[in-house]
């Protein structure tokens, strides 16, 4: 069968058609993606022979050859060089599904690094039927995403080889997929990069300017509110939270337009660019991974960047609430009370529910600029992780249509999500003795009543959805296409939701 051929220099910069079969033969390493049924189809990705029989004796032998995750490596004769040969395995039945591509890519493209090759051609027989456009973007993102590095803290980073993909695919349009698929990569590991510098180097100031460089990049109207601006529209919970910190809070409005008049959905994400706990400050040990804690701000301005390269037909407001959370002689304390700018009054019960408090007045400023829908992503609390792992964000809100929206946009993106129930006894628990609300209704259903407590901020009957990704927001160790590290979780997403607004 004659497949139409996607070359792609540097991963997927470049992009051109034609197929000889020779480019197989010729290259320095050959990258085959296989599923268990793939086996039989092998025959029609027109293999070299000596390929075709070491694999087909392989598969022979060993039934968990196409296992998912499995890689298995093999060194062949041909022509005139020795030909380096990966086995990707992508698991079987049901389990051979666009994201275990999507890992298998991940997991191929740091082995073919680790072996120092400079050109691959990937073969996925999967690709062979025409209706698979999903599968071809999830490879183009897995071997991007898995490639990822973060060298920037690093006195003196090692070069690393020059590494040119040849994809075969008989996909309609090849290049334009695997086009938008870089541009949806590059956007996590632009996330990824925020959120894996530290707090020293991306203060609320910091996150601003990168917002600005965004708009600036991509023509888009920005607003940024500093203290004095966020004091007089009263937005105290916001500011309480940045107040003991030498760097100062702000508040930040992007908006892309590509839908003409349509109203806006408002992303707005959390940006506690370091989180000390504050007066109620957190243990020592593994407090520097809270450079993290600014990810939701993170996916929004990720998202952002896609969705205005791919110049997707809606509206998008993204809010990022900027703060950092510190002890100081002008830090907020235990049993403070604060006026929100929606007039509700908050009783602060600890410090360290703090990205709470920042989004509770972003939300209220987003819709009071219009916003028709609001979704906002943070890394809200510890107490996601216990229920639901960090495989998986928790989600609460007010629309279920909407939070129906978000879990099959993150299906589509390879992001797992799970819908926690909005019960009046959590909603019952935020009330306050002193003040209106609670900021902090203890530990039973923690990642509920923070959700929770965010919608008491939305304007009434406005869809709302809150996403935490305090669990997921990074990775403890190297798997599949995410790094150790930043992991850019809520990215992909937020661009896949955005196509289907």
């Amino acid at each position: 069968m004659d497949l139409d051929q996607a070359t792609a220099k540097d991963l997927l910069k470049t992009v051109i058609d034609g197929f000889e079969e020779e480019t197989i033969a010729t290259a320095e390493a050959v990258t085959l993606f296989l599923c268990k049924e793939c086996i039989a189809s092998l025959p029609k990705v027109n293999l070299p022979a000596n390929i075709m029989q070491a694999v087909t004796a392989l598969a022979a032998k060993d039934d968990k050859l196409t296992d998912e995750g499995r890689l298995t490596h093999i060194v062949l004769p041909q022509e005139e060089h020795l030909q380096r040969v990966l086995i990707a395995g992508m698991g079987a039945g049901k389990a051979c599904t666009p994201n275990n591509l999507r890992k298998a890519a991940g997991i191929a493209v740091r082995a073919l690094a680790e072996a120092r090759v400079q050109q691959a051609v990937v073969v996925a027989p999967l690709l062979i039927n025409p209706v698979r456009a999903h599968y071809l973007a999830a490879l183009g993102e897995g071997l991007v995403l898995g490639g990822y590095k973060f060298n920037e803290c690093k006195g003196k980073s090692e070069p690393q080889p020059e590494l040119d993909f040849t994809i075969l695919t008989n996909i309609p349009d090849a290049d334009k997929v695997l086009a938008a698929a870089q541009v949806q990569a590059e956007a996590v590991c632009y996330t990824r990069n925020l959120v894996n510098r530290p707090g020293n180097l991306v203060t609320p100031g910091v996150l601003a300017e990168e917002a600005e460089a965004l708009a600036l990049e991509y023509a888009l109207e920005i607003e940024i509110l500093d203290v004095a601006m966020m004091e007089a529209m009263g937005m105290n919970s916001l500011l309480a939270v940045g107040q003991g910190s030498i760097h100062q809070p702000c508040l930040v409005t992007i908006k892309y337009n590509g839908a003409g008049d349509a109203p806006y959905t408002a992303y707005v994400g959390k940006g506690i660019t370091f989180d000390s706990g504050g007066i109620s400050i957190k243990p020592s040990d593994n407090m520097g991974e809270m450079k993290d804690d600014m990810a939701g701000a993170g996916a929004v301005l990720g998202a952002l960047r896609a969705i205005a390269a791919l110049k997707l037909p809606c509206n998008i407001m993204g809010v990022i609430a900027c703060a950092e959370n510190m002890p100081s002689g002008s830090a907020q304390r235990p049993g403070d009370v604060v006026k929100a700018a929606n007039g509700k009054t908050i009783e602060v019960i600890s410090t360290d529910a703090e990205g709470r408090m920042v989004l509770a007045d972003a939300v209220w400023y987003a819709c009071k600029q219009g916003a028709a829908k609001v979704v906002d992503i943070a890394t809200l609390t510890g107490g996601v992780i216990i229920a639901l792992g960090t495989e998986t964000a928790g989600i609460v809100g007010s629309d279920a249509a909407l939070i129906e929206q978000i879990i099959a946009a993150g299906k589509k993106a390879g992001e797992a999500y799970w819908q926690l129930p909005s019960l009046p006894e959590c909603r019952e628990a935020l009330k306050s003795d002193v003040a209106d609300l609670l900021n902090s209704a203890g530990r039973e259903a923690s990642c509920i009543t923070g959700g929770l407590f965010i919608g008491e901020f939305v304007a009434e009957n406005t869809p709302w959805a809150h996403i935490d990704i305090g669990g997921t927001s990074t990775a403890a160790k190297t798997d599949g296409f995410k790094v150790k590290g930043a992991t850019g979780f809520g990215v992909g997403t937020l661009i896949k939701l955005a196509q289907e607004l």
